[in-house]
């Protein structure tokens, strides 16, 4: 949200911009004097917060809130945007730890999509699940592409690359994923993708990166098991600032997840120029476009052929670095906001409030740590 608040003011300075942070939130937007910035008492997803927000927003005389996440007050005091960015909390609820928190998701997800005026998604793929679980009419989901941020850059030095590879101890070339650790996200099936890799006699590291404390014992029995423990690392979170380097020192980037709204790690890979391998389903098709190959990851087998051609036809490589450059360009925040920017103004043309210059917030936006 931040790069989407910098787009925007950039894109269309001449309107005003409030940003409503997180208690103690202190430094999102610092060095840009022109959006003014409050922060809220209220701890997010709190009770509290439905009658705060409300009461900041008349303060302020705010015309448009856009929420980015799906937490809006039940009572409006304004035309209202919410970015809902899948469905992924009404397909798998267990990725929510508690029964409680499930609800309160679902809850929250649904009533912010009744009493949203428009509703923001990530791709057409996350449209059509919103409209299937929510029942929500398709002309009130507007689609846009989430963006990569400007730091996204492939590392040429190799040096520089050496010495990302020797902070995470790896020491031959590698195929990478990254992120959480959800079941969702595969990473069973990757890691038997892999052990037939190296049945097959290919001489690299699988490395597993991200927050995957609670999944890094299930995950390394299995490796164990499959007799490749002393090729998988778990270099566990690694830093924003050394995400370029990781990815552009990786030989492959392999996603095989089963269910994402959008995808972002694959197109990270795709702009530091490394050729990506995906699971054919959910988004993955639609965000990577003709600059990946696909495959069925819940058929290892399959998967590791796939990732095979990536790693050895030396043209595919070429042509897959060059088209994942030109799919990745297609995702910048100015395009974002250009499309955000379209859907204030409609959004606020059709108000039936008295009209007066207009004061998104996101602008209002609920933004924010």
């Amino acid at each position: 949200m931040k790069g989407l608040v910098k787009a925007m003011v950039a894109l269309a300075p001449e309107h005003e911009y409030l940003v409503i942070m997180a208690p103690g939130t202190h430094h999102l937007l610092d060095a840009d004097p022109s959006v003014r910035r409050i922060n809220a008492r209220s701890g997010y997803y709190s009770i509290s917060e439905q009658l705060e927000l409300p009461a900041l927003l008349r303060k302020h005389n705010v015309d448009i809130l856009h929420a980015p996440h799906f937490v809006v007050p039940a009572h409006k005091a304004c035309a209202t945007v919410v970015t809902i960015h899948d469905a992924i909390h009404l397909v798998y609820p267990q990725d929510i730890g508690s029964r409680v928190g499930r609800l309160y998701a679902s809850w929250m997800m649904r009533l912010a999509a009744s009493v949203a005026d428009r509703i923001v998604t990530v791709s057409e793929f996350s449209k059509t699940d919103l409209i299937r679980f929510l029942g929500t009419v398709p002309d009130k989901i507007t689609v846009i592409a989430a963006f990569l941020e400007a730091g996204m850059v492939g590392v040429q030095d190799p040096a520089a690359i050496e010495a990302i590879r020797k902070r995470y101890g790896i020491g031959r070339e590698y195929i990478l994923y990254a992120g959480i650790y959800k079941k969702r996200k595969n990473h069973v099936g990757l890691l038997r993708a892999f052990a037939e890799l190296t049945r097959q006699g290919l001489d690299l590291d699988l490395v597993i990166s991200g927050p995957i404390a609670e999944g890094k014992s299930e995950l390394s029995k299995i490796s164990h098991h499959l007799g490749i423990a002393d090729r998988v690392l778990f270099p566990g979170f690694i830093p924003e600032q050394d995400m370029p380097g990781l990815y552009s020192g990786a030989a492959v980037y392999a996603c095989p997840s089963l269910y994402e709204g959008f995808g972002f790690t694959p197109l990270e890979a795709m702009a530091c120029g490394v050729p990506v391998v995906c699971h054919n389903g959910t988004s993955l098709p639609e965000v990577c476009g003709n600059a990946a190959l696909f495959s069925d990851a819940q058929q290892p087998e399959m998967f590791a052929q796939a990732l095979r051609q990536a790693l050895e036809d030396s043209e595919l490589r070429a042509r897959m670095i060059e088209l994942g450059y030109e799919n990745a360009r297609r995702f910048s925040p100015a395009r974002s906001a250009g499309a955000t920017m379209d859907l204030y103004l409609e959004l606020h043309s059709s108000s039936s409030r008295s009209p007066r210059r207009m004061r998104p917030t996101n602008n209002g936006v609920k933004s924010g740590a």
